[in-house]
This record gives C-alpha cells, structure tokens and sequence, in this order.
C-alpha cells in the first residue's frame, strides 16, 4: 500500500464493507439527584438502557470512588420548552466501604453538594 502525498498516517486503512460492531466509551459528568447505601438517582441528557451495566466514579473532597451500577429504571422528563431529560435510576452492584463512608458523610452533611457522579 502505497502513501499518499500528505497522508500522515503511520500504518495502513483497510475499508469494511458490510456492517462491523464495536463498543464506544464515553464520560458524562452527571448531576446526582439523591444517593443511598443501595442506589443513586441522577439526571442526564442521555437515555440509558434499562437492566445495562455500568460504572460510576464519585469524587468529593479529592477522594475517587468507582463503583459498578445497573440501571433499575428511567423515567424521561419533558420540560415546558419541549426538551427532554431523563432521570435514571441505578443500583450499586458492589457498594465499597469506601463509598459506604461518603454516602454516610453526604448524609450527615444533609446532602451531596459538591459530589459528583
């Protein structure tokens, strides 16, 4: 395969014909509505798949946490301009001591400002 005049690329292209199925990873940073020792309920903009599985990091206080969640439920949200957001509802599939402590701090805190998911 020969190089084309300003074709930078290192190694060669092959093109697909017919479908090919790969996965994509991406990261949302989500505002987290409310958090308990089983679950979380967050906002988003993108609908996930009810039952599909996923990891959430939680950062608060220079602390990371990444737990794996399944999704329970989603309910979509129709503001009065038409816009549509989601809030999804997720389980934790393995709660951490680690985040076991922050839920507990959050709560007594009164809440989970400052806490991302």
């Amino acid at each position: 395969m020969r190089r084309k005049i300003g074709d930078r690329r290192i190694r060669p292209r092959f093109d697909i014909v017919g479908d090919l199925w790969g996965t994509l990873e991406s990261v949302l940073q989500l505002p987290l509505r409310n958090v308990s020792r089983g679950g979380a309920l967050i906002h988003s903009h993108v609908p996930l798949p009810s039952h599909s599985v996923h990891r959430i990091a939680f950062n608060t206080d220079g602390r990371d946490v990444s737990v794996p969640v399944r999704v329970s439920h989603v309910d979509t949200q129709v503001s009065a301009d038409g816009e549509r957001t989601y809030l999804i509802g997720v389980e934790f599939l393995s709660a951490q001591p680690a985040l076991l402590e922050m839920i507990e701090r959050w709560a007594m805190a009164g809440g989970v400002e400052g806490a991302g998911a």
